[in-house]
């Protein structure tokens, strides 16, 4: 009997035991007396291997909820599959400010609120859900049947990495390369191409012995191109001393010019003056030219009538 009724009793400890471990359970994860806790809905596109139950969430470094629940969404029409991520978030400890409710909404959401994977340790490979503010990223949903608010997510930055990496175009990479490498062979084997150092070793050589004789002859002219540029630089010299004489030579014989274009300038106006029509001089000119003319009307008489009677010039003229 005694045994018995110490089985009862262990059996009964154990049991109450569970009971009260449950009870705990609940009363924690109902937030404890007075807990506020919402539940969230975020959903991911990359893998979630690493993620657990339990994982937490944090805001910005601080652990503010955990994951409750992990579902694989599967479309069959579009090949697709959807990672459901459902968080629990205590809020007790989060003061809202500026909210047009006490919860994390749409409006945290339209300010840049989003989720992103992270790793909670590079040795376990462990993830956690981190939430920030981006504002510069767009509002991603998907369409998920849960009555919870849901919010945006955005790739990690090895999953951003290997987006990148699966967008390059590693064939027409490599086909470049094969034909950077094929044109750098037929270069190369190119006889020109090897008959290149050659060439150049003897352009080098003719260079230098070019260089050889420039330098020889200008050993050797070095006297006669001293003595020029000594000649050189008394000419200059004496050109210098002799420029203030030569140029109030200059400024004489420009005022001489002036002067006589001035009386240049005096006889044209005298001239025109004389060469008007009612000036003098054209006047006596015009009666000697009258003058003239009566002279040689009486030559003409006179000729003509010693032509008719040569016998005048002995006999005079007949009364």
């Amino acid at each position: 009997m005694s045994e018995r009724r110490a089985s009862v009793l262990v059996g009964a400890f154990i049991v109450g035991a569970v009971v009260i471990a449950a009870a705990g359970m609940l009363f924690f994860a109902g937030g404890g007396l007075g807990g506020s806790r919402s539940t969230v809905v975020m959903v991911f596109e990359g893998s979630l291997r690493g993620l657990n139950l339990g994982a937490p969430v944090a805001l910005r470094g601080v652990t503010i909820g955990q994951v409750t629940d992990i579902d694989l969404h599967l479309n069959a029409q579009e090949g697709s599959a959807d990672l459901v991520v459902v968080a629990e978030i205590d809020e007790s400890g989060i003061q809202l400010a500026g909210a047009s409710d006490d919860s994390i909404g749409e409006t945290l959401v339209a300010q840049g609120l989003r989720a992103q994977l992270n790793l909670q340790s590079l040795l376990t490979g462990l993830l956690y859900v981190e939430l920030d503010f981006h504002p510069d990223t767009e509002i991603r949903t998907m369409p998920v049947d849960l009555p919870y608010p849901q919010i945006p997510t955005i790739p990690t930055d090895l999953e951003q990495l290997r987006q990148s990496l699966t967008s390059i175009d590693y064939t027409s990479i490599a086909e470049d390369v094969e034909r950077v490498a094929t044109g750098l062979d037929q270069l190369l084997n190119n006889p020109d191409m090897q008959a290149l150092p050659g060439a150049l070793r003897s352009s080098l050589g003719a260079v230098e012995a070019a260089s050889q004789e420039l330098t020889a002859a200008l050993n050797q002219n070095s006297p006669a191109l001293a003595e020029l540029i000594a000649e050189a630089s008394s000419t200059v010299a004496t050109l210098n001393a002799e420029l203030p004489a030569i140029s109030a030579r200059i400024d004489s014989s420009l005022g001489h010019l002036d002067a006589a274009l001035a009386a240049a300038g005096e006889s044209l106006a005298q001239l025109e003056q004389a060469s008007a029509p009612d000036s003098a001089p054209r006047r006596q000119l015009s009666e000697a030219l009258q003058d003239l003319t009566l002279a040689a009307r009486a030559l003409r008489s006179l000729a003509r009538s010693l032509d008719e009677h040569p016998e005048a010039l002995l006999r005079g003229r007949r009364q």
